[in-house]
């Protein structure tokens, strides 16, 4: 695993070890994961289904706006300059790492201790984006953790929650680090439209296929001939809808 991510992995098994400590010494239970007594193994399934739903939604409703919302695209450009390129085993780990540190820590211990409301505003603010003009990032994250909260109450677990943000932390690494973001970029006599949108779960199976790809920085096989070695920010965007 290659550094950035390990330090990345290390840190986020710390956020787990936290919120479990934290439960079990407030709570005086150990059972962080908040299941129901008498589940069933049919009633631990329900929440998972419903966070992969989840998850797939909130992943797609965001590329849509990617087209329309600059800080979309600027986003996926500070991560890739941070997480570098990823194997997909890297890529997997710091999905489920981030997903279940994350949901341990705010959806277990703090929900539980502070309640949905504070929670929420605590998970907002610990994404803070490295640049002013991102600060979107920063409310989207307390949208998703009051919906996270939300559905934690609704199943009386951390299953759904843990699932749905497994699912979004996955894809979109998977999107950031084999990809391009997303733009409408009309043709000019230097290359022809970039189009066509590839969902994401195709791009994961890429992935496996050329784990160490080059798609961002050229001669990757997922990038147009015509654009290896254009960036994405000096590409020309159309005007109007």
């Amino acid at each position: 695993m290659s550094g950035a991510a390990g330090v990345v992995v290390r840190f986020y098994l710390g956020v787990a070890l936290v919120g479990f400590v934290w439960h079990a010494v407030a709570q005086d239970s150990n059972d962080v994961w908040r299941a129901p007594p008498g589940s069933t193994g049919a009633s631990l399934l329900t929440g998972p289904a419903i966070g992969l739903v989840m998850g797939l939604g909130v992943v797609q409703l965001f590329r849509g706006l990617e087209l329309y919302m600059r800080w979309l695209p600027e986003l996926h450009h500070e991560f890739r300059a941070v997480l570098g390129r990823l194997e997909r085993t890297e890529v997997f780990i710091l999905a489920a790492a981030s997903a279940l540190g994350e949901e341990i820590l705010f959806r277990g211990a703090m929900l539980d201790a502070w309640g949905l409301s504070a929670s929420t505003v605590v998970f907002a603010l610990v994404h803070i984006p490295p640049r002013r003009n991102l600060w979107p990032w920063t409310l989207s994250a307390g949208v998703l953790g009051w919906g996270l909260g939300e559905l934690t109450l609704a199943t009386g677990d951390l299953g759904a929650a843990v699932t749905a943000h497994f699912v979004i932390n996955l894809l979109n690494l998977t999107y950031i680090t084999t990809r391009l973001p997303r733009a409408r970029v009309e043709a000019t006599a230097a290359g022809p439209v970039l189009g066509g949108y590839v969902g994401d779960v195709a791009a994961f199976r890429s992935l496996l296929a050329h784990p160490r790809s080059d798609a961002l920085d050229g001669g990757g096989p997922m990038r147009p001939a015509s654009l290896r070695g254009t960036r994405w920010w000096a590409l020309p965007r159309r005007r109007g809808g």
